[in-house]
């Protein structure tokens, strides 16, 4: 939904400004020769009220959507929506109080400016300033904290209790750690990485196909006058179901809270708000009682798209019988072309094709982690390391120091395994909102389409 209106308005802009002085208009994405120019100026002008009407009500629902679900990213705003999937910001976001920069969020020129536009010493001093903020800090600190006291334990103890044994095991051990540890966080940041391309690719190709309709079912100036009702009625449902589409995957992937500070799937009928925005109430309730809403409205959009492609092909015929000369008669000119070209309807089915690779591969990179054994194995290793660490170090300095250098050795390595845990939901830390819902100024460019486009239909004709 985040790019459908701008879609919209860049193929009304592409179709209005595509006349020829000949008085015939632009064929629709350079696929099919244009029809006829409407021979009257009220039915052209008819044929445009009808496309823009269609496309304000599509705007209208779109606005009302981005009521429901607000685009600021403002750490007010954010938290809200984390809380009502049941995740734990504190844990989670960073910058969710200080208002620093952070993944979950889009990065605008001015994010830019506020995350690397700084000087290098300003950059560390608010990263400094910051700390007792951060969402490391805040998962590991008990840990951390759990180790440095075990080991204040271990280096208290009478000289007599203590094991001599050579720093060497424990060096070799640590290697193998970091070596563990690079792996395991280079994994899971692959799959941060895959999550954003795939949705990436989800609003290109959203984009493409919304634009691709609307100047082949919606703006098209060579459409049958007595098709374009039609027309424009299944461009509005397709736009719709775009619309719908990433916000049904969205909550596919991130799920709802429970209020117990926990996330589930969603239940059948639940979570219907924008959907009964976007669609008919029976509509609305068959779609809503699917396990995978996303799919079935990319089925929805292949029987709309199909059934124009059947009209268009229905109207082709008949022209070329109208066109084919009889022993008595003359040939007659052809009648006007379909309302969805063969290759369009091609270039459609890819990008829905697509959208249907871009679902199973969220639907891979939520439902398969990396394996937790690995996670595991790496605790236990860890735990190992940093138990007998006091062991190795007692006798060296005071038992206070001990534990102060066992708390931050602990928080580095413990921290490294932690941002792993972060990402590896990758759903859950991406700005999904924003990508679903991204504002747009729409209302003055389209005022100054609607002029470009009646001074160009005044000049064809």
């Amino acid at each position: 939904m985040a790019t459908i209106a701008l879609a919209l308005l860049s193929a009304e802009a592409s179709a209005l400004v595509s006349t020829s002085h000949n008085g015939r208009f632009a064929p629709a994405l350079g696929l099919r020769r244009a029809g006829p120019l409407l021979s009257s100026t009220a039915a052209a002008l008819e044929l445009q009220r009808s496309a823009e009407s269609t496309a304000d009500a599509i705007q209208r629902k779109l606005a009302r959507i981005r009521e429901l679900r607000p685009t600021e990213q403002s750490p007010e705003v954010q938290q809200k929506l984390w809380e009502s999937a049941g995740l734990l910001p504190m844990y989670k976001v960073s910058g969710s109080v200080t208002g620093e920069p952070s993944f979950t969020q889009l990065f605008s020129h001015e994010t830019w400016s506020a995350y690397t536009g700084k000087s290098p010493f300003r950059r560390w001093l608010r990263t400094g300033v910051t700390w007792r903020h951060s969402t490391v800090l805040a998962s590991v600190w008990p840990i951390c904290l759990s180790l440095s006291l075990w080991s204040f334990c271990v280096a208290s103890l009478p000289a007599r209790f203590l094991p001599r044994t050579s720093p060497l095991p424990l060096t070799a051990m640590g290697s193998a750690i970091g070596l563990l540890l690079v792996f395991r966080v280079n994994n899971l940041y692959g799959r941060v990485a895959e999550a954003r391309l795939l949705w990436g690719r989800a609003v290109f190709l959203c984009r493409q196909a919304a634009q691709t309709v609307a100047t082949a079912l919606l703006f098209d100036r060579s459409l049958p006058a007595e098709r374009a009702p039609a027309s424009h009625a299944a461009a509005s449902k397709v736009c719709r179901y775009l619309a719908a589409f990433p916000w049904e995957l969205n909550a596919k992937l991130t799920g709802k809270g429970d209020g117990v500070g926990k996330t589930r799937g969603l239940r059948p009928g639940e979570d219907t708000d924008i959907l009964r925005v976007l669609l008919p109430a029976e509509e609305v309730d068959f779609i809503g009682q699917a396990r995978s809403r996303p799919l079935l409205l990319l089925g929805a959009m292949r029987r709309q798209l199909h059934a124009q492609l059947r009209v268009g092909a229905a109207i082709a015929l008949e022209a070329r019988r109208r066109a084919a000369p009889t022993p008595t008669t003359r040939p007659r000119p052809p009648a006007p072309s379909g309302t969805l070209h063969p290759m369009v309807y091609r270039k459609l089915e890819e990008d829905l094709k697509e959208l249907d690779l871009v679902v199973g591969g969220c639907e891979r990179v939520f439902s398969s982690p990396v394996p937790p054994t690995m996670s595991r194995h790496v605790i236990r290793c860890m735990l190992l390391w940093l138990l007998g660490l006091p062991a190795v170090l007692a006798g060296s300095m005071s038992p206070a120091h001990i534990s102060l250098w066992v708390f931050l050795v602990s928080y580095i390595f413990v921290g490294i395994e932690e941002v792993g845990v972060q990402v590896e939901q990758p759903f859950e830390i991406t700005p999904m909102t924003r990508l679903c819902n991204v504002s747009t100024p729409l209302r003055r460019r389209r005022a100054a389409w609607r002029r470009v486009a009646f001074s160009a239909t005044r000049t064809a004709l």
